[in-house]
């Protein structure tokens, strides 16, 4: 996965991500005491985002990247973020608009990603519109068949 729960944590204090998991209502203190759920649903909003930058970069890049570029991580959080915040709902005319904003701007970053015009430094794969082409040796060649 691109981005970790601490990674979230950095990014949207630990109250709104219990509201947006806590499915149960159990309310924990904190996500250090969350429940299996809560943490299992965070994971699932960051194998999700993870998928999703895979299924772009894919188009120039091998994935999954190993390491992580920073740049990536920072898309991820972001595309993990809007995950969350779309279990529960959103409104453009809040607070929330600005989860919205991030996540449109990492979509369209990852789409120049795929069209090549931004780098991520990685090496690129060779262009799948080259063709190689290998055989054996001639048998027959002009000067071989001259004679004939």
């Amino acid at each position: 996965m691109y981005c970790t729960i601490e990674d979230l944590k950095r990014r949207l204090p630990e109250s709104v991500l219990i509201e947006l998991t806590d499915d149960e209502g159990s309310g924990p203190a904190g996500l250090d005491q969350a429940g299996e759920e809560i943490t299992a649903r965070l994971n699932e909003a960051i194998a999700d985002a993870t998928n999703e930058i895979n299924g772009y970069c894919q188009a120039r890049y091998p994935v999954p990247f190993d390491p992580v570029p920073g740049f990536i991580r920072k898309l991820a959080v972001d595309i993990a973020a809007y995950n969350l915040f779309s279990r529960r709902g959103y409104s453009e005319d809040s607070a929330d608009k600005s989860v919205i904003d991030r996540y449109r701007a990492a979509v369209r970053t990852l789409e120049n990603i795929a069209r090549g015009l931004i780098s991520l430094g990685a090496p690129e794969p060779r262009s799948s519109s080259e063709v190689e082409v290998r055989g054996q040796t001639r048998v027959f060649s002009r000067q071989k068949l001259e004679a004939f």
